[in-house]
């Protein structure tokens, strides 16, 4: 007799082939029988008539980390479906942390962290708590020069050693791989040469190398050839993470196509390259992802004075073409306040109603807002609209992107909702099923969850999963093509996503009709190499 025996649904098993009727049983934490099961018996079973019946869904570009101490039961992301994040991206992952601190204490959201904790111990610490889904982790590159002290473009074989050693450290507690952000500090000032190292610490344990590279308007060409070029000496896994353009940034003609080429011609070589795609036309980033490098490497103390300089002022309104590009050709209504800690009054206004409020010019708000959050710049985070239609149909139908969403789990109250002020992280995986697939056409139902489960899978070597099979761990979700809601309101960002019927992870029941049973079945997946993959 199985556990659980999920009937007469429409199974969309995650590899792309078309949806067939049929049954699954699952016996504790694994995928039993899928197939014609008339004569089988279970404990419970599921009338999922009607209903589509799908891998759990993976997303493999997430900052959950971030929020996952504040939000253990993965409140917002659950409701979409997802049952795994990939987290660490974008250079900046929450573990290891650094060994200074005298045996004190740092900061995770809200909640003391001891200081030389290791990614290892970070891991057992969250399962200790329990948590609704799995995570996966990468190690970032920013955080690895953080915990060596190095914030320029040079550093000692000392600062290097540091930073070695700790990537090998988390790399035996199991992390996937090392990521980079190199638009943000400290990576900004990092040298090819650096990362081309660093990476080598990757190879013996067939770890992947994921990149927010250097630049995606004008130098997109270039930056992907630095990217490529680490995976090429190395032989290692890669990831471009979000390889999106962004519109009127002074990109290439044809940008996309010309980066995919490249990609594809790595491909063409033996090499295992993939990307990935957000759903939104809008973003989110750093408010300081503007400034060069000279300011952001002021002195804390010393920053607040420097932004709130008029001749600095000045000369920053033609240094600071970079980023957010768009500003340049003054289209201030592309960009909104998301969540900023010193004028909470101005979250959700745009930069042209923030400067008829204040009765200023434009970059004067930005400037004077940067100012007033220092030193925690780098914690002011805006949403624009980045992307046309045409380019999110482009990147989102081609073979080699994954369908990701960058952004976190997060709940709809409580104090990790205080600075979520955008819908990204409530609907984000469920709006490829219900706009990009459902109202636009873009890709098929069964390739959209075949790059939402299997394809992600695959990539990151998350061993079992991603696919509704014998044998494979039953991550897994239940619910209507025509009933999923995605609501999407920039004024009124936290909605979750309706009409998720079904969510079990790890052969769990986690969301129940709808309704979270706040259970706790998900574990870090970790990376034991070749041939082992992560469990």
């Amino acid at each position: 007799m199985f556990d659980l025996l999920i009937r007469n649904g429409r199974l969309v098993d995650g590899s792309g082939n078309p949806w067939r009727y049929g049954d699954v049983a699952i016996q504790g934490e694994y995928i039993a029988a899928v197939g014609s099961l008339a004569d089988a018996q279970a404990k419970r079973v599921i009338d999922a008539e009607g209903k589509l019946v799908c891998p759990g869904f993976i997303d493999a570009h997430s900052h959950t980390d971030v929020t996952v101490e504040l939000n253990p039961f993965f409140e917002s992301t659950i409701r979409q479906g997802i049952t795994t994040e990939v987290v660490g991206n974008c250079g900046n992952s929450t573990a290891p942390f650094p060994q200074d601190g005298n045996g004190g204490f740092g900061k995770f959201g809200d909640l003391p962290v001891p200081y030389g904790r290791t990614l290892g111990e970070h891991m057992a610490a969250l399962e200790r708590r329990g948590m609704s889904a799995n995570l996966g982790w990468l190690v970032g590159h920013n955080t690895l020069r953080t915990i060596a002290g190095i914030q320029g473009r040079t550093y000692t074989q000392e600062q290097y050693d540091k930073m070695a050693s700790a990537l090998r450290g988390a790399l035996e507690d199991g992390a996937l791989g090392m990521s980079s952000g190199l638009e943000f500090e400290p990576g900004r000032a990092s040298g090819p040469e650096e990362l081309l190292r660093l990476a080598g610490e990757l190879k013996p344990y067939d770890a992947i190398y994921t990149s927010h590279i250097r630049n995606r308007d004008a130098k997109v060409l270039d930056a992907l050839d630095e990217f490529l070029a680490v995976i090429r000496k190395h032989r290692i896994r890669g990831e471009v993470s979000h390889m999106n353009i962004r519109h009127n940034t002074h990109a290439p003609e044809g940008a996309v196509q010309r980066c995919m080429e490249k990609i594809q011609q790595a491909r063409d070589e033996g090499l295992e390259v993939l990307t990935d795609m957000t759903p939104l036309n809008f973003g989110i980033g750093s408010m300081a992802g503007i400034l060069p490098e000279g300011l952001s490497a002021v002195p804390p103390q010393e920053l607040a004075a420097a932004l709130r300089d008029p001749a600095v002022r000045q000369r920053l309104r033609g240094d600071c073409d970079r980023y957010w590009r768009f500003i340049h050709n003054g289209e201030w209504e592309r960009v909104r306040m998301q969540s900023n800690a010193a004028f909470p009054e101005l979250n959700g206004l745009t930069f042209p109603e923030i400067a008829a409020k204040w009765g200023k010019d434009p970059w004067d708000c930005y400037f004077d807002i940067l100012a007033a959050n220092a030193p925690d710049i780098g914690q002011i985070v805006l949403v624009s609209r980045l992307f046309t239609d045409e380019h999110l149909a482009e990147t989102i139908s081609h073979p080699l992107y994954m369908l990701v969403v960058d952004g976190y789990s997060t709940a709809a109250d409580g104090a990790v909702a205080e600075g979520t002020g955008f819908p990204l992280h409530y609907i984000g995986m469920a709006w490829f099923l219900t706009h990009h697939v459902r109202e636009k056409g873009t890709l098929r139902l069964e390739e959209a969850v075949r790059k939402m489960t299997s394809m992600p899978a695959e990539h990151f070597r998350l061993a079992q999963r991603g696919l509704l099979a014998e044998g494979y761990y039953a991550d897994l979700c239940i619910f209507g093509e025509d009933t999923l809601e995605t609501p999407f309101d920039l004024l009124n960002p936290r909605q979750y996503t309706k009409g998720m019927d079904y969510v079990l992870v790890n052969g769990v029941m986690v969301l129940e009709q709808g309704r979270h049973l706040r259970a706790t079945p998900g574990r870090n997946l970790r990376f034991r190499g070749k041939g082992a993959g992560a469990r």
